[in-house]
């Protein structure tokens, strides 16, 4: 695949994964509140640790998956050497992933009895949680072996192709779970909801590949042992960058319910609920691009891939300051229209979860150039110290500030750790400059976007107050927010690295300098 093509099929792929994230936002946002009438606040909120231990079981496969979409990054060209390798990839994989999911098994059976009496839970909702728990390690571990089928279509770029009905089935799972909740099944609807979206994706997973990968074969005879030590070498530090991440990430939920109440782990993750897929929505750009940048730090050196590291750059860090303005600017309105004030943790909650959603994307930014330049043991170890800080200082100024305390241990940690460690790393194995990073990268977007959303912050809480808080005056605030600060970011920090996508007819419009024509 030639870097123009790599470049679009990575492009379009990201389209359609931000489209489908929309989308599913949009689901959420109808979703939420009908959850919410069927469980009350404590209820609601641990059904939200449920989904806090499939994320840390899931991880439980040490890297095994993020180094099968590496390998198979690498041998994507069609001929019988490849079809080779791919058939003892995608073999080796399966078989390594059940080892993992056994252990994830025994792992979930012996924590499950300990979940009722470490968040206190009363007795109707300790009675399923623990077979829950249990059950849901089983799904996981099926999980495992299926992980490397969907793997290669985002490691040949044909992210659309897959994201399409995994999109799909995970919208039907959101209808499953409320018809389950309405017919009465509280906390076993969504363990049935997980069972059900693991069946069909399976499903669907193993015809595709039947369609597009004929000769694939899973088989006892492919596995590779030496393969197996090839790709854990690298897997292993990406499992801990991955445990540390979850840690940094998604544990306040954990801890909040532990020191606080589940009732305020509702009232947090309805609040962030919004910044967090702002942040999917720009580690998807991310993620879409890991294979295209696997190839480019493997075969094309490193002038290559630190140029592209400073386009990303840039683009991650504009974005970023888009959606913290916008989401700063509107998240109040909306939670009071959406589900009702009382579960708004408070614009300081807010904020410090702005700062948490910039300063982890940006630092993901680098670290994923790190990653697919190989260089992970240093990244991981340094997330793995970023972690521990983050549960130390979060639990303890959670105790004393309560929900405030907890996102600001996330911001204190990471300030420590990796946001000098990382453009150090960058610096030293990419040769990235650091004013280039902290200037040229980070500063300047960051005090450009700012200043706009400084004036539309205050143009916004005058215009509030002369309109009624309903949704038509919210979605005509927000349209012009949103339109003012996405024109503003896009011309002065996007046009340059996006500009050459935008198609011939739409150049004009977008102020995007026509495309030479090349005589003939």
């Amino acid at each position: 695949m030639t870097n123009v093509s790599r470049s679009k099929a990575a492009f379009w792929g990201t389209i359609s994964t931000q489209a489908y994230t929309i989308i599913s936002m949009a689901v959420s946002i109808v979703s939420t509140p009908l959850m919410i009438r069927y469980l009350d606040k404590e209820a609601y909120g641990l059904s939200i640790i449920f989904y806090q231990i499939i994320n840390y079981l899931s991880l439980f496969d040490f890297g095994l998956s993020t180094a099968v979409n590496r390998q198979l990054a690498l041998h994507r060209a069609d001929n019988e050497q490849n079809r080779l390798m791919l058939n003892r990839i995608i073999s080796t994989a399966m078989v390594t992933g059940g080892v993992f999911g056994l252990i994830t098994i025994l792992g979930g059976c012996l924590f499950a009895p300990y979940l009722p009496g470490f968040y206190h839970l009363r007795p109707d909702l300790a009675a399923p949680a623990v077979p829950i728990v249990m059950t849901l390690s089983l799904v996981i571990a099926g999980q495992f072996m299926q992980r490397g089928l969907g793997s290669i279509f985002y490691a040949h770029h044909r992210q659309a192709l897959i994201g399409t009905p995994l999109f799909i089935v995970s919208i039907l799972t959101t209808g499953v779970t409320i018809g389950l909740l309405a017919n009465g099944y509280g906390l076993w609807s969504f363990m049935y909801a997980n069972l059900f979206q693991f069946s069909l994706t399976l499903i669907l997973q193993i015809g595709m590949v039947r369609r597009y990968y004929p000769y694939l074969r899973v088989h006892w005879r492919f596995f590779d042992k030496e393969l197996v030590h090839t790709m854990m070498g690298y897997g292993f530090f990406m499992f801990l960058h991955g445990l540390a991440a979850q840690v940094i990430l998604f544990t306040d939920r954990l801890v909040i319910g532990k020191i606080l109440t589940l009732s305020l782990v509702t009232i947090f993750s309805i609040t962030v609920r919004i910044p967090e897929v702002g942040m999917n929505l720009l580690t998807s750009i991310l993620g879409n691009a890991v294979p295209a940048l696997a190839e480019i730090a493997v075969h094309e050196g490193e002038e290559r891939i630190r140029l592209n590291f400073e386009r990303m750059m840039v683009l991650m860090v504009s974005l970023s300051m888009l959606a913290c303005w916008s989401m700063l600017l509107l998240d109040d309105w909306f939670i009071h229209l959406w589900v009702g004030s009382s579960f708004f943790a408070g614009i300081s909650t807010l904020i410090l979860a702005l700062i948490v959603m910039v300063q982890q994307t940006i630092t993901r930014t680098g670290v994923q150039f790190l990653d697919a330049r190989g260089i992970v043991q240093a990244s991981s170890l340094a997330a793995i110290i970023e972690a521990v800080l983050n549960i130390t200082i979060s639990v303890a100024l959670g105790r004393v500030l309560g929900l405030n305390g907890i996102l600001l241990g996330t911001i204190l940690a990471a300030l420590v750790t990796s946001s000098w460690y990382v453009p150090y790393l960058l610096h030293k194995h990419l040769g990235v400059s650091l004013i280039q990073y902290f200037w040229h990268g980070l500063a300047k977007p960051v005090l450009g976007v700012s200043l706009i959303g400084i004036f539309l912050y205050e143009a916004v809480h005058v215009v509030r107050e002369y309109l009624p808080t309903n949704w038509s005056s919210f979605l005509v605030v927000a349209s012009v927010v949103g339109g003012t600060l996405s024109a503003f970011v896009w011309i002065l920090y996007l046009r340059g690295p996006l500009g050459h996508y935008v198609p011939q007819r739409l150049r004009r419009v977008l102020l995007v300098p026509p495309m030479p024509v090349i005589p003939v």
